[in-house]
Order: C-alpha cells, then sequence, then structure tokens
C-alpha cells in the first residue's frame, strides 16, 4: 500500500476548483495527435480509494515537465465520491497532460468515459494500453501502474483479512483488484518498454516474472513507498529532456527520482529495475534452490526461522512474508553447512543480481538488492497456497513446494 500524509491535504483542497471539466460528460475524440512521438507514458491512475488526494499532486507534478511535443503523458484517472469526501471529480476520465507550471490542473480532457468503469480488473487496463497506443503511437512506450499495491497476495485470502488492499490496483468502488496472474490478460497482444509500479511492495519475484514477454523491464519497489509515490517532475524530465536515450537509461530515472525526493529522506525508499529478459535465469536458479532446500529440510529447519528475523523484510504482518531475496539467500549460503544448497543459494544471487540493471535505497532500508520473494513459513502459505500455484513464477520454479513445508 502508499500511505496517506495528511500533510497534503490543504493543497489539494484548495486547488478543487482548478479542475477542468469538473461537470457534465465531455468526449473531446477530434483532439487526437496524428502524428507519431518519441515516448508515450501510460498513467493508470486508480485513485479511487484513500488515495486521490494525492493523484492530483501527481498529475500536477506531470505537467510541471510536459514541455516535448515529442513525449507525450496520457492518464486514465478515476475518482469516486462514494469512496472519498475529498475526491475531485466522481468518474473516469482520459487527459493528455499539458504544459502548466501553476498549481492547478490544466491538462486536456480527452475523454470522459463517465461512471461504472472497474479499474480493478485486467481487460479495463487492457483496453487502456491499446486505447493509448492506438491514438498516441510513439517509438517507445513505458506505463505507470498507480495504485495500491501488495506484492502478488490475492484478493479475499491473507491481505484481505487485515483489510490491506489486495494484489494491486484496488478499486474501492467496486471492491476489484486485478491479481498478478492476471496480468497475462491484462498485457494480451500488446508490449511497453517500461512497466512502472507506483504501488507498495511490487518489486518481487513473483511479479517480474509474471511480466516476461510484455515488457523489456519492470520498476517498482520492494519497500512501501510514501504516499504520494513518484516525484514525478523529478522521474519524467528525465523523458522529457533526453528522449533518444534507450528505455534501460530512462528507466533508471524511476530509481534516481525516489532517492533525490528531498521530502522522502527520512522515510524507507528503495527502488530498482529488472530486465525481464534475466528472469528465466532467475527462475531457473530459484528452481535449483527449491529442490535443494527441499531434499535438505531436516538441516535446513534449525536456520530458517532465524533468517527471517535477520534479514531486510517489506511490511511484515502475520500473513506477509516478502523478504529482499539476495541478502536471504546471501545469509542462508553462510550459515549452512550443505554444500548443494550453498552452491544454489549462490547461483540464485548470481542470477538476480544480472537481472537488477539499477537498485538504489536509503539508509532506512539498508538490506536492499533489488528483489524480494515470498519466504512464508507453511503454517500461513497452506492458506494461499491454491492461488500462489496460479503465479506463472510457481510453474517455473515450483517454489510452492518449499513453502508447503517450510518451518
Amino acid at each position: 500500500m502508499k500511505f496517506i500524509r495528511g500533510c497534503l491535504f490543504g493543497l489539494a483542497i484548495a486547488s478543487l476548483s482548478a479542475l477542468p471539466g469538473c461537470g457534465g460528460h465531455e468526449s473531446v475524440e477530434g483532439f487526437f495527435p496524428a502524428t507519431h512521438g518519441k515516448w508515450t507514458v501510460l498513467v493508470y491512475m486508480n485513485a479511487a480509494n484513500d488515495l486521490d488526494l494525492y493523484s492530483f499532486i501527481n498529475v500536477n507534478q506531470m505537467e510541471q515537465v510536459a514541455t516535448n511535443s515529442q513525449v507525450r503523458f496520457v492518464v486514465q484517472w478515476k475518482q469516486s465520491t462514494s469512496v472519498s469526501n475529498t475526491a475531485t471529480f466522481n468518474g473516469t476520465r482520459r487527459y493528455l497532460v499539458k504544459p502548466d507550471q501553476t498549481s492547478a490542473i490544466k491538462s486536456q480532457l480527452i475523454q470522459n468515459m463517465g461512471l461504472g468503469v472497474d479499474m480493478g480488473v485486467p481487460q479495463t487496463l487492457n483496453d487502456f494500453i491499446k486505447w493509448g497506443q492506438a491514438h498516441y503511437p510513439a517509438d517507445h512506450y513505458a506505463l505507470v501502474l498507480w495504485d495500491h499495491g501488495n506484492g502478488w497476495l490475492p484478493e479475499f485470502k491473507g491481505a484481505k483479512k487485515t483489510g490491506a488492499p489486495p494484489a494491486f490496483s484496488y478499486d474501492g468502488e467496486t471492491g476489484h483488484a486485478i491479481q498478478i496472474w492476471q496480468l497475462n490478460q491484462a498485457f494480451q497482444g500488446l508490449h511497453v518498454d517500461i512497466t512502472a509500479f507506483d504501488a507498495s511492495l511490487m518489486q518481487m519475484d513473483e511479479v517480474a516474472y509474471q511480466l516476461i514477454g510484455y515488457t523489456d523491464y519492470v520498476a517498482g519497489s520492494e519497500e512501501s513507498p510514501p504516499g504520494p509515490g513518484y516525484p514525478y517532475q523529478r522521474v519524467l524530465a528525465e523523458f522529457t529532456n533526453n528522449p533518444d536515450e534507450s528505455p534501460r537509461i530512462l528507466s533508471k530515472a524511476f530509481v534516481d527520482g525516489m532517492l533525490e525526493e528531498p521530502t522522502y529522506e527520512n522515510q524507507k525508499i528503495e527502488q530498482s529495475v529488472v530486465d525481464t529478459s534475466q528472469m528465466a535465469g532467475v527462475a531457473t536458479a530459484a528452481l535449483n534452490l527449491q529442490q535443494a532446500m527441499v531434499a535438505n529440510q531436516s538441516a535446513l529447519d534449525p536456520i530458517i526461522p532465524g533468517l527471517r528475523t535477520t534479514t531486510q523484510s517489506y511490511l511484515p504482518t502475520t500473513n506477509r512474508f516478502y523478504f529482499d531475496s539476495i541478502g536471504l539467500f546471501t545469509q542462508l549460503s553462510a550459515q549452512t553447512g550443505v554444500p548443494a544448497v550453498q552452491t544454489a543459494c549462490n547461483n540464485y544471487v548470481t542470477a538476480a543480481n544480472v537481472a537488477i540493471v539499477w537498485e538504489g535505497h536509503n539508509s532506512f532500508s539498508p538490506g536492499s538488492h533489488g528483489l524480494s520473494v515470498d519466504f512464508s513459513p507453511s503454517s500461513y502459505f497452506a492458506t494461499v497456497a491454491g492461488e500462489y500455484d496460479q503465479l506463472a513464477w510457481n510453474s517455473a520454479t515450483q517454489w510452492f513446494n518449499w513453502l508447503i513445508i517450510a518451518p
């Protein structure tokens, strides 16, 4: 999840009257450009929940750097007055971000989709990507998935029991969220260069592997970012100023922007970028590792509980066990005397380091390296095992086999 920061409340409320198109059901289809750009950044902004205040702030940040006609920022933005009394409008709208240096929203309303759009189902995301690529063609595409996140955890299971938003893109109006195994539906027939999760806890093996073939680079955080999420005036400025750079180079802006934001200096910040073309190697290493661990379970049982206390974890609860995978298996290799497990751990660490192309963290998340993994004890994992089995990651690694017996 991304936490609410009440100090920003006044800014959003003071600017409500400045939001364009707050009444009626405009549809300005004639404004689609005929030109082909260098970059189109598509922002899937699901603010039909307690994050609505930050959506206004983030679009305002985008406007500050929307100054290059070859780099277009397109937002599908949902808010709901039935969910939040601070929503600036009711329904779902598509905007082309326009340059503006004021605290008001001056972007161009392209389409008012009205009420009833469910941002918590994969087809809605698929429709938006198709629409954006058709009407704003470009050499390269980045997709930002903006909302709450809870890693791979499914709806109505562990996440739901504690009231935490399930999976990602939680639509508070419908109660739906997109599950990680549904990413295949969300991206069916599509490809983007960069997918960035402006959401909590999403930079996991389980998530990145699911996106192989659909996106080249995945940006996101092992941690739970501050409520405002990406400082878009920093991140997207790199696209505006350097549109001829490669997707690999520009993806680093998501890491640098978070680390350079001064208002975040006293909060847990971690951000990384993963090359999905290298995730098959990570999965092969994980398959060999789980086989070695299962074969040597009795020797590992005394070690595993202690690893959970010494490895960097992310929003740990009684039903969330996400750990930095490189730190976890580096420690396991050092503590076990089983050669097969040591070798498998070292091979995993090598493969993960190849897949992680950029990573940055501050002193509040010191044991982070860029990819987390579920390392639940079997006592909890048994309650979500059926859902975990739907992940492409599990098909490739059979990580289930370890988690179902883990102490």
